[in-house]
């Protein structure tokens, strides 16, 4: 990945946003919505110095299922400021999308970019209230780290898929073992959910530069496709 290196990064501390280590899960969370909130105007220009491969894999990965049904209801979870919306609307001329995104900062960026139908202000976590068997496809990158999301929304995201959706998820590789609730959780969720016959896997694959740094060292990701039976 070739990184923007003109572009300044600010002092947002966006790599420790991410660490694996939750002391206090509800005042963690707390703080990790002020800081989204206080930093989202740099948010995308930080973005360019930090190489954010998986924004990629993501728009490209949801493009290959849907670029026949440009029409797709996808939402788009935790939008942040539609970075994942720019890259799929780039690749096609997608008219359905909608965000899900819990910080005000960040959706004030994006509803200015005019990129989503709709945005709702909300975090998603399990019997949160939100229809079922609504969506073409659901989206996300970013969001399942520490202090995050659960891997019981992977319960939820099933839910709203209507029939034969997609749900297209990228998280750093290294999470999976070194944050505690998805070393715990993670895998065996997404297990009952296949034995129980709610979903199939599509794709469980590693890839490289999923997140790179200033020096271009670069941090694996591991991408994950879902079909709802």
């Amino acid at each position: 990945m070739e990184l923007d290196m003109a572009a300044t990064k600010t002092a947002a501390p966006w790599n420790e946003v991410a660490k694996p280590t939750v002391i206090d899960e509800k005042q963690d969370s707390a703080e990790r919505l002020d800081f989204y909130n206080s930093n989202a105007a740099v948010y995308d220009s930080d973005m360019k110095v930090y190489g954010y491969g998986g924004l990629d894999i993501v728009a490209e990965t949801t493009h290959d299922l849907f670029k026949e049904r440009l029409d797709s209801r996808i939402l788009d979870v935790g939008s942040g400021t539609g970075l994942i919306a720019e890259k799929l609307l780039a690749l096609g001329q997608y008219t359905n999308l909608e965000g899900l995104e819990p910080s005000e900062g960040m959706n004030k960026i994006a509803e200015e970019k005019k990129l989503y139908t709709n945005i709702m202000q909300r975090f998603l976590y399990l019997d949160c209230g939100l229809e079922h068997n609504t969506y073409d496809g659901v989206v996300t990158c970013g969001t399942f780290v520490a202090g995050h999301m659960k891997s019981e929304v992977l319960v939820e995201i099933c839910n709203i898929l209507k029939p034969g959706g997609y749900f297209v998820m990228v998280m750093r590789d290294i999470f999976l073992e070194t944050v505690e609730e998805y070393k715990l959780n993670f895998r065996p969720t997404i297990d009952k959910l296949v034995t129980e016959e709610k979903w199939k896997i599509v794709k469980d694959e590693f890839y490289p530069n999923h997140w790179v740094f200033e020096n271009n060292v670069g941090v694996d990701g591991h991408l994950f496709v879902f079909q709802k039976c």
